[in-house]
């Protein structure tokens, strides 16, 4: 598995798991476990957004790459 591919399953388990704790925190209605889960959710978000950002500046590096490799192709 490729780095960029094992940040994309991250990114996709993570996501997942903001759903899933979204939806838990529908059910709890106790004020200590909804606490627990409020910051849970926000400690995932957090998370999520680092994640994205990062995917897409190894998007944005990658693109470069490419395009240097290309015009060093298209130059020989």
């Amino acid at each position: 598995m490729t780095g960029m591919t094992k940040v994309v399953e991250a990114a996709k388990r993570l996501e997942r798991a903001v759903i899933r704790l979204e939806a838990a925190m529908e059910r709890v209605e106790d004020g200590a476990e909804r606490q627990e889960a409020v910051a849970a959710l926000a400690e995932a978000k957090s998370q999520y957004a680092a994640l994205s950002r990062v995917t897409q500046l190894v998007a944005g590096r990658l693109d470069q790459a490419i395009l240097r490799l290309d015009r060093t192709l298209l130059e020989d």
